[in-house]
């Protein structure tokens, strides 16, 4: 549900993972080793043991139609999503998925880095890039053929909930990151892809966000909620043992 944004160049992002029900992107995700996928806890948290066995991960895409031939699928093994999650308030939206067999790192698939233990930055005022493929446009009608990227401007929270006060369901709390531009946001069926800040030029991107939660795509007056990872690394740490 990328709104604003530009199509990527072609396996720019190699650990931008979508997740696939039936042939249909529904969620995004991002790799994080070889065997491990990080996405929101509401991706996964309404999906049966039947429509689990359903999902497919498609690693190395670009371009859904026609899908690029040289994509790498995986099936499901396990579903750990965060015992905190609340459906009401996106409270704890995190989840890993394993995979049913690793992959192999390639130019086109590879893992995402995840911020040091013990960073305190809370990334205000930084650019940070998400990408999905999720919607163009708030009323989820017209979607992308190919991987789009769009670059948001990370907020205090304190910024943020003042934005949403009364309309945030549980508040903007310290587990959660705003980010926006106007008209520049993510949409519906981006749910659970990649918030990432490069810290210089060149260097690695680290994913500072999840894409969790919002009001419409892409409105001045309400910024993108993302899970902040700082606040789950060991979380994470622990459930890729």
């Amino acid at each position: 549900r990328i709104v604003g944004g530009v199509t990527s160049v072609k396996n720019a992002w190699p650990f931008a993972v979508s997740l696939m029900a039936k042939g249909r992107h529904f969620c995004g995700g991002s790799l994080l080793d070889n065997q491990h996928i990080l996405t929101a806890a509401h991706c996964v948290a309404t999906l049966s043991s039947n429509e689990v066995a359903g999902v497919e991960v498609i690693l190395g895409l670009h371009t859904l139609k026609p899908m690029d031939a040289q994509v790498v699928r995986r099936k499901l093994r396990r579903v750990v999503r965060h015992k905190g999650y609340h459906a009401a308030n996106f409270f704890n939206d995190i989840a890993i998925l394993k995979m049913d067999s690793p992959v192999k790192f390639s130019s086109t698939i590879s893992p995402v880095c995840l911020p040091s233990a013990g960073t305190r930055d809370l990334y205000v005022n930084k650019d940070a890039v998400v990408v999905g493929w999720g919607a163009l446009q708030e009323d989820g009608k017209l979607l992308p053929i190919s991987l789009q990227e769009v670059t948001v401007k990370v907020q205090t929270n304190a910024e943020c909930q003042k934005s949403y006060q009364h309309d945030a369901p549980g508040g903007i709390n310290n587990d959660m990151l705003c980010a926006a531009y106007p008209k520049k946001d993510s949409c519906m069926g981006d749910s659970g892809g990649p918030l990432v800040i490069q810290t210089s030029p060149g260097s690695p991107w680290i994913q500072v966000g999840i894409v969790s939660w919002g009001i419409g795509c892409g409105r001045a007056e309400f910024p993108g909620v993302y899970v902040r990872t700082t606040s789950f690394l060991e979380w994470i740490q622990k459930n890729l043992e």
